[in-house]
């Protein structure tokens, strides 16, 4: 009896393990393929960087990175992938924990300092199903009005977005993002967008941004535009639950107006949320989780041609 019933425990173990080896090998087998698919993008990711090469030949190795990830992205099993190794690189992905969107964005530095950003937006739907778009720069071809306005996927601002954040309004989920654009050889730009979803299409903008507690009107999207040199801090801050951002001036009087000679001031402002709306304020004493750091505004100066 004692025999048998070792047998049985014995091969009921056996099947189990079994079983595990058939759910982990499959996955397994994808993640070796995707570490392959990585590695081949890394190696094609040098070119658009390069300044010894064509335009052409970086706008096409572009386009080939793009191609890849919209066939492997629209894998189910690619939405639980990491893709670690393009984290390291100059490829950025946004996403967050509680978000059912991910964002592959990079750029192409064309020889006269100009940059053109490229993506995929990947969204995971029901029952295991992964839609994939594709991102190409129209920075080049915005309205007029585009800070102003909303606008469709074929019209995409273009920047490398560094975070995301979910926010609920209404019945929509909006994805905050927060993004970077080189720009070209005078100037960078930091953005705070959103991005969401009608008729199961992505769009880019949605009214949540305030410049002040006096401002009505929430805007789309908000873009910061400043000297070369600079770094601009713009970041969610979890802690706070608020957007801070790096304030800017001219960096002298007679640059009012002029974006390419604007510089952070060493004070911070920050986007705190206000019913469906996120309304800009001075970081002060007052308002909690101020930033300590410090910016020497003078140093900076240094770098700006008078």
């Amino acid at each position: 009896m004692s025999l048998n019933f070792d047998l049985h425990k014995n091969l009921v173990s056996a099947l189990r393990l079994l079983g595990i080896l058939f759910v982990l090998l499959p996955h397994s087998g994808m993640a070796q393929e995707f570490q392959h698919i990585e590695d081949e993008i890394l190696k094609i990711n040098q070119i658009p960087l390069r300044k010894d090469t064509t335009d052409e030949a970086k706008f096409k190795a572009a386009q080939e990175i793009q191609d890849i990830l919209l066939q492997t992205l629209v894998e189910p099993e690619s939405w639980d992938y990491s893709f670690e190794s393009l984290r390291y690189s100059t490829i950025a992905i946004a996403e967050h924990p509680k978000a059912d969107v991910r964002l592959f964005t990079y750029n192409v530095i064309s020889n006269d300092g100009k940059f053109t950003h490229y993506g995929v937006l990947q969204h995971k739907k029901r029952r295991k199903k992964i839609n994939v778009y594709p991102l190409w720069d129209s920075a080049q071809a915005l309205p007029e009005n585009y800070q102003e306005a909303g606008l469709t996927n074929d019209q995409w601002i273009g920047a490398l977005y560094y975070q995301m954040v979910p926010f609920k309004h209404n019945r929509n989920t909006v994805y905050m993002l927060m993004g970077f654009d080189g720009h070209n050889i005078h100037s960078n730009r930091s953005i705070l967008d959103a991005l969401y979803f009608e008729d199961g299409e992505p769009l880019w903008g949605y009214e949540l941004y305030r410049s002040s507690e006096e401002d009505p009107t929430p805007e789309p999207r908000e873009v910061f535009e400043y000297h070369k040199s600079a770094q601009l801090l713009l970041r969610y801050q979890e802690q706070g639950q608020h957007i801070v951002i790096e304030n800017l001036i001219p960096s002298e009087p007679k640059y009012e107006g002029n974006p390419y000679y604007y510089i952070p001031s060493g004070d911070y402002y920050a986007y705190f949320q206000e019913g469906k709306t996120w309304v800009k304020k001075l970081l002060t004493d007052d308002l909690p989780f101020a930033p300590k750091v410090k910016v020497d505004v003078d140093e900076i100066k240094k770098d700006i041609p008078r």
